[in-house]
């Protein structure tokens, strides 16, 4: 077997990212590929993240983590004064592919969990010297720069296509909070009947721990709950302190573990 990349980029990642193993007749029984981003505000404490995928069960496996492994040293080792974090997705109840992240020295620690929010104790409106309103998305500029500004505060990123999506639920909600010029936070809501979801907020640097988060939560239930919505569910990364306590003033309840990431450290 032999390890190979690809003659030109995939899918936006560039080719020294992405790997294939093939077997002896040089058909193809693995493939894999590393991300690289900067995170300094969804993860300031370690802010370069390289997410890993392999697909493979069988034959192959072993190399393509071999490969992923050094081309992680590699991507490491251009900024090395920032902390950094290799990490996978598994399925919960994918438990031979989690043994499998273990066994190669990755830890456990991360998950993604599914809460159901309450209502934060919080106005529901912009606070004295801020406006509040919909995020415009009449036209594709719009959209992009809004895709961009939530994906800068992301650990996956939007495409067009699921912004799209996204636009067309029913409860669809965005709204930003501004001071002045300045954007101060942006929230955003799908759903549809009495559920619906939070699926993105970011609260910039100089606007943080002043409540705006649950102010933005506020209004979003607020409105959505004049469309019939009774039931509020978001996502919360475990080792992303803030959210976790943005949660927990907001009453969250847990509901299940979507999601876990094995990852390794880099200090």
């Amino acid at each position: 077997m032999h390890v190979f990349h690809p003659p030109q980029s995939v899918n936006g990642l560039s080719p020294e990212n992405i790997f294939y193993v093939a077997d002896s007749a040089n058909m193809t029984v693995a493939e894999g590929f590393i991300t690289h981003t900067y995170h300094p505000y969804l993860f300031p404490e370690r802010p370069i993240n390289m997410f890993m995928s392999i697909r493979s069960k069988g034959l192959g496996r072993d190399m393509l983590m071999g490969a992923l492994l050094a081309r992680a040293q590699q991507l490491r080792e251009l900024t090395p004064q920032l902390p950094a974090r290799l990490f996978a997705q598994v399925s919960p109840q994918d438990s031979e592919g989690l043994a499998f992240y273990v066994d190669n020295g990755f830890d456990t620690v991360d998950m993604l969990d599914v809460v159901q929010l309450g209502v934060p104790n919080a106005r529901p409106a912009a606070p004295m010297g801020y406006e509040m309103g919909y995020v415009p998305l009449s036209t594709p500029a719009e959209s992009q720069a809004f895709m961009q500004r939530m994906n800068a505060h992301r650990m996956d990123a939007w495409q067009p296509a699921l912004l799209a999506r996204y636009m067309s639920y029913p409860h669809f909600v965005a709204l930003y909070l501004s001071r002045g010029p300045e954007l101060a936070s942006e929230i955003a809501f799908i759903g549809e009947g009495e559920a619906a979801k939070l699926i993105g907020l970011y609260v910039m640097p100089n606007y943080r721990r002043i409540g705006l988060a649950k102010i933005m939560i506020a209004a979003g239930m607020k409105l959505l709950s004049e469309k019939g919505v009774t039931y509020v569910e978001a996502d919360v990364i475990r080792r992303n302190v803030p959210q976790c306590m943005l949660a927990a003033s907001c009453g969250a309840t847990f509901v299940r573990t979507s999601s876990c990431y094995p990852g390794i450290n880099y200090d």
